[in-house]
C-alpha cells in the first residue's frame, strides 16, 4: 500500500518537473511535491502558476492533499537550470506538437519524458521527438476539476493508475516512476502491456466525454438518460470490437465493467465540454476519431465513433467561420 510519507531518510530525492496543471497535472504534481520531490510545474494559465507560486497546490474532495512544487513557471525555458529525471507532459494531447521539443529540451539526454494525456497513441507524439527508449506512458484512473486558482477537486480516483514503456529500453525508468508516485500515496503500478490499459481508457473516455461535450450535459445526466446511455453502450461494444482487431481482449463482462464504471460519474463536466466551452482544440482526435482510424485499419469498422469525431471537429471548424 502506497504510504504517500516522502522519500524519508536515505530514499531518493527526484526532480520532476510536469508540463500542464490541468487537474491531472495538478494532482499529479501535489502529491509529488507533498512526497519530498523537487517539482517544478508548468503552465500558461497566469493565475494558476500565481497561486501555486504563492501557496502551492491544494487537492480537495475524495481525496485531500497539498504540496508546494519548487518552482512554478509559465513556460519550459524558465524552469531552473538542473537535470529533470522525469518530465511528465500533461496538456491536452491536441497541443502536444508545440509542446514536445520544450519539454525534451527539459529532459535532456538522461531523463524520461511520460505522457500523461488521455487517448490513443500520445506517447508517439512523444517519442517522435524524445525517441521510444526515453518516452514512458502513464494511464491515470483519477479526475477532477479547477475550482480556483490553485486549487482542484478530486471528483474519482477508480483503481490504481498504470506506467509502461514503448520499449525494453525503458522499462527500468518506468519502474522506477511507477514506484515513486506509487510511494507518494497516488496508487500506481508498472504494466509490460501499458496500450491495453491505454485501449481500455480511451474506449472508456470515448463513450462518455463527447456526449457530453454535444449535449450541454454532466457526466451524470449523460449516464441517467436513456438514450444517450444507450449510444454510449454502443459505442463501447464499438470500442471494444475494434480494440480486439487490434489484438487486445479482456475477460467476459468487460462491457459490464465498464458501464459500472461510467455509472460512478457525479455532475460534472467532462473535459471535452471544458474545452468545447472555452472553444480550445479537443483531443477528439485521440479518442473516438484514434478508434475509427484503427478500425478502418483492421477491416472494423466505427462508423459511430466517426460520426462523433466528425460533429466536434465540425463545432472545432465553426469558431474560425467567418460568417459567424
Amino acid at each position: 500500500m502506497a504510504s504517500g510519507n516522502g522519500p524519508g531518510s536515505g530514499a531518493e530525492r527526484l526532480n520532476i518537473a510536469v508540463v500542464g496543471v490541468g487537474p491531472v497535472g495538478s494532482i499529479l504534481a501535489a502529491w509529488l511535491a507533498k512526497a519530498g520531490h523537487h517539482v517544478g510545474v508548468v503552465d500558461i494559465d497566469e493565475p494558476h502558476i500565481a497561486a501555486i507560486r504563492k501557496d502551492g497546490l491544494h487537492v480537495e474532495g475524495m481525496r485531500e492533499a497539498h504540496g508546494k512544487p519548487a518552482e512554478a513557471v509559465l513556460k519550459c525555458a524558465e524552469l531552473g537550470a538542473r537535470r529533470w529525471d522525469f518530465v511528465a507532459v500533461s496538456t491536452k494531447a491536441s497541443i502536444l506538437h508545440t509542446v514536445m521539443p520544450d519539454a525534451a529540451l527539459l529532459a535532456g539526454k538522461e531523463g524520461y519524458v511520460v505522457s500523461v494525456q488521455n487517448g490513443l497513441d500520445t506517447e508517439q507524439e512523444l517519442a517522435a521527438v524524445e525517441g521510444p527508449d526515453r518516452t514512458l506512458r502513464m494511464i491515470v484512473n483519477y479526475a477532477g476539476g479547477k475550482v480556483a486558482a490553485g486549487r482542484i477537486k478530486m471528483m474519482f480516483f477508480n483503481g490504481h493508475n498504470a506506467v509502461g514503456t514503448m520499449t525494453p529500453q525503458g522499462e527500468a525508468a518506468a519502474r522506477r516512476f511507477a514506484a515513486l508516485v506509487d510511494a507518494a500515496g497516488l496508487e500506481t503500478d508498472y504494466t509490460d502491456n501499458v496500450r491495453k490499459f491505454e485501449w481500455e481508457k480511451t474506449i472508456l473516455n470515448a463513450a462518455m466525454s463527447p456526449l457530453c461535450a454535444l449535449t450541454d450535459l454532466t457526466m451524470r445526466e449523460c449516464f441517467e438518460s436513456p438514450k444517450m446511455n444507450a449510444l454510449s453502450k454502443a459505442l463501447l461494444v464499438e470500442g471494444i470490437a475494434v480494440a480486439k482487431a487490434d489484438g487486445y481482449e479482456w475477460e467476459p463482462g468487460f462491457l459490464d465493467h465498464c458501464v459500472t464504471y461510467l455509472s460512478k460519474a457525479g455532475h460534472h463536466r467532462a473535459s471535452m465540454w471544458v474545452d468545447v466551452s472555452n472553444k480550445r482544440p479537443t483531443e477528439i482526435r485521440f479518442l473516438n476519431g484514434r478508434i475509427a482510424d484503427v478500425g478502418d485499419q483492421r477491416g472494423v469498422p466505427a462508423p459511430l465513433h466517426r460520426t462523433i469525431s466528425t460533429l466536434i471537429e465540425g463545432i472545432e471548424q465553426s469558431w474560425a467561420s467567418p460568417h459567424r
